[in-house]
């Protein structure tokens, strides 16, 4: 699955402008405010009973991507 180009674009803006994200969640809060509303149903949702987050496929391809891009590994809540 690839990334969608207005996704890499906030990524990059974000790497431009110096934006410290240390945590998965943090940066995704971030892009769903930022990005068109048809491209948020690529990304996960709770899990109904649980209220757990999962992370999906595109997800775990968007986290390498921005490790790449912004220099530094990110924290996963599953990973604490």
């Amino acid at each position: 699955m690839s990334i969608p180009q207005q996704i890499k674009n906030e990524i990059e803006l974000l790497a431009k402008n110096g934006v410290q994200c240390e945590d998965w969640i943090e940066l995704k809060r971030y892009l769903l405010k930022s990005i068109h509303s048809d491209l948020r149903k690529l990304f996960s949702t709770r899990d109904p009973v649980t209220k757990e987050g999962m992370i999906n496929d595109f997800e775990r391809e968007l986290i390498l991507f921005c490790e790449k891009r912004l220099g530094k590994k990110l924290r996963i809540a599953d990973e604490k």
